[in-house]
Parts: C-alpha cells; structure tokens; sequence
C-alpha cells in the first residue's frame, strides 16, 4: 500500500464564552477549557458547527452525553435528533455499525434498507440527514463544496484498520464527486492521550500501512497509544482531501467525562454519541 502523507490536527485556541440560552444536547466551538490530559480542547454545547463544515454542511451536529440513544431515553432521543435536524425520524438513516468497511449510498431513486451493515453512510438526498453512532470510535462527517453530496463515518481501530475513511472517499468518488472537494470534520473520540492498545493492535496496523508507525506511542512494557485522529485524517488525505480541508475537534471522550459518553470508561452502560449530517 503506498505510504500515507500527514495531515494535521486542526482546533480552535482562543476561548469565548458561552451564548446564553444554548443547548447542551449538541457539540459547538465556543470555550475551551484545560483537560486532565493536559492539553487545551474545545468545550462544544449548541448546534454551532465544526471548521470548513460550517459553511459546507451547516445542517450537522455532534451529540452530548445529554442524549443517551440507549436504554429507556432511545425514542425520546432519536426524536431529540430529528428535531435538530429538522427532519422527521423516517429520514435519519442510520446503519448496524460491524468495525469494517462497507459504504451505504443513500440517493433519492428509492428509499435505504433498514439496519444495514455499514460502517459509513454516503447521502446525495437533500430530505434525509444521516447519522453514526459512537462511545470512543472516531465519527467523520464529510461534505463537498458544491453542496451534492455528505457522508458520515464510523471509524473504530478495526474500521480504521480496514480503511473506512478512504472506502468513504472512494465511494463518493464513484457518484463524480473529487476529493479536492471535500472536506471533513473528525469528532470526539478517544484521543491519543488516553487511547491505549496492546500489541496485537499495533501489528495489525503495521500490516496494513508501515506508515502506521508514526500513529503509536510507547505506553509500558507491550502496549501503545494509538492516535486514531491522525490515522483518520491521513486516510482522508491519502484519498485526495486536502489536508487543510480536514479539522480535528480534539475532544477525547476519555477525559471530557461532561460532555461525552466513553465505553472504555463508563463501560457496558455507556451511551452513545451521534454525529448526524444532511445536504
């Protein structure tokens, strides 16, 4: 496989307050605050938008923890989403998320299986907003440009491992859409400051790229810290998006225990986080 170029992270450095009368249901940058990891990362509360995607996609969020999507909370919480993406629940496709790398294409010609298999969904349907679902998988929403098309990803260390990221590109390539056109958003997950794998990760990694080398860090005696951020955002890049066109939010769900639900830390209970999109 040729090598992957580096794209970097892009986040936000000035804090701002935040609006009066916002809901916490949904990511935006408007603060920033010092998180245990010690590093500065963006605090996100209303619908506000993530870098380039503001003006691409505006009709995107990132969910809080103050929606669940499980247990008793999941019809009041898809109704939640529905409503902030000014939608009806009918049209939020979602998928049964595998960690591969199967695309679903979404286009206006019919309505999309229900619970399909796929690991990221690419929509040129201007009704319908898509939605992953994550509690420290990398989630990625794409948008082009010209406005014809938005995708979103749901990119775990075996979805990341199996090359959803450029799967996604490649797909939405296919409906004649170039990766220069794109750009995307890579939202909270687990960071490289708390994401610790073994070694049989690492390898798996290695044998996918050796480029995969420089997306580990020593942690102890047979294990690692695996930075599924830039892993993402080199896949995106090594489609063919530019690296400037892709902004990483830089919010761990390890360590914003406020805002983000976390499987590694909250364990089987945990919720899950929505990243949701539409034309």
């Amino acid at each position: 496989m040729r090598a992957l170029p580096a794209a970097r992270h892009q986040s936000k450095a000035r804090a701002r307050s935040r609006p009066r009368g916002t809901s916490t249901q949904v990511f935006d940058f408007t603060s920033v605050a010092e998180s245990r990891c010690g590093a500065v990362i963006d605090r996100i509360f209303p619908k506000t938008t993530a870098g380039l995607l503001a003006d691409v996609a505006p009709r995107h969020v990132f969910t809080t923890r103050a929606l669940s999507f499980r247990g008793d909370s999941t019809a009041a919480d898809w109704t939640a989403l529905s409503q902030l993406m000014n939608t009806p629940e009918a049209d939020l496709v979602r998928v049964s998320q595998v960690h591969g790398r199967t695309v679903l294409v979404v286009t206006p010609a019919g309505a999309p299986p229900v619970a399909a298999e796929a690991d990221a969904i690419v929509c040129t349907d201007p009704t319908r907003a898509i939605v992953v679902r994550v509690a420290d998988c990398v989630p990625i929403l794409v948008a082009d440009r010209q406005h014809r098309v938005v995708a979103a990803i749901h990119a775990g260390w075996r979805g990341t491992c199996a090359g959803i990221a450029r799967a996604t590109v490649e797909a939405i390539e296919e409906l004649g859409v170039p990766a220069a056109d794109l750009v995307a958003t890579i939202g909270p997950s687990m960071g490289p400051c708390c994401y610790q794998v073994d070694d049989k990760v690492r390898t798996a990694f290695l044998g996918f790229t050796p480029d995969a080398v420089e997306w580990f860090a020593e942690d102890g005696p047979g294990h690692w810290k695996l930075d599924l951020w830039r892993a993402n955002a080199d896949q995106l890049v090594a489609a063919g998006v530019a690296a400037a066109s892709i902004t990483t939010m830089a919010v761990c769900t390890g360590d914003d225990r406020e805002r983000c639900w976390s499987h590694r830390v909250d364990g089987a209970g945990a919720g899950r986080l929505a990243a949701a999109i539409r034309r």
